[in-house]
């Protein structure tokens, strides 16, 4: 089965991960595209839903390879119009992910070397091309 409303129930809860407040409220988050994906398949994270558009896979955008890594997990379908409205992304791959969040077992070591903190990064590319016209 197709959902083809952006009104159904579990449509409307998927899409409210894309607020901080309902993220930190359901402990919750989502993630988008093959590739992060099967990084959250490969660590093992709590996978809740994948939400698959169902037009990708008919034209071959999402290959069967991908369907089969996923077949286990509670999979949804919705149409090309009900994904678009799920998505922030300018160029959806047509798969997503609700992913429970890991307790942290343990705090932050800030006796390290090194930590890097990233928050709202987009495109590597654009980022790039903006420090080279800073330069």
């Amino acid at each position: 089965m197709v959902i083809t409303s952006k009104d159904n129930e579990t449509i409307k809860k998927i899409r409210k991960l894309k607020e901080k407040k309902y993220r930190d409220m359901s402990g919750k988050y989502l993630i988008e595209g093959i590739k992060l994906i099967r990084e959250a398949i490969s660590e093992k994270a709590n996978i809740e839903t994948i939400v698959v558009c169902d037009n990708c896979v008919k034209t071959g955008e999402i290959d069967q390879k991908v369907l089969y890594e996923i077949a286990k997990y509670n999979c949804i379908y919705v149409d090309e119009k009900v994904f678009n409205n799920m998505t922030d992304v300018q160029n959806p791959q047509g798969i997503l992910a609700v992913v429970e969040k890991k307790h942290a077992e343990t705090d932050i070591n800030y006796d390290e070397d090194v930590i890097v903190v990233l928050d709202d990064i987009q495109d590597p590319r654009k980022f790039r091309n903006d420090i080279k016209n800073n330069r």
